[in-house]
């Protein structure tokens, strides 16, 4: 039987400047703003420190971290893609469904 929930991987490129303290806060709204949308942060990983390859805005280093998310309806994509852009700590993302 096929498995009816939407998994999502979300990769996180925080800037390297930014403090332990605003990091959790922002992780922890990210968290709030998916439970809104009916889906739930299952796993989170801190990858590390690592160099980029190329600079992006202005930073040769960023700090990583994944979160694996469940939901058990799809969730709509353009609104996290907004949700992430305003939040200017987060130089990168990229967001899959597996």
């Amino acid at each position: 039987m096929k498995d009816n929930k939407n998994n999502y991987q979300m990769v996180l490129v925080f800037a390297p400047k930014v403090e332990d303290k605003d990091r959790e806060k922002i992780l922890t709204k990210i968290g709030t703003f998916l439970e809104e949308k009916e889906a739930k942060v299952t796993k989170s990983e801190h990858t590390g420190l690592k160099e980029l390859v190329y600079d992006i805005k202005g930073f040769r280093k960023g700090d990583f971290w994944v979160l694996d998310v469940g939901a058990d309806k799809p969730i709509k994509l353009t609104d996290l893609n907004l949700y992430l852009n305003r939040e200017t700590n987060i130089i990168r993302y990229l967001i899959l469904k597996i």
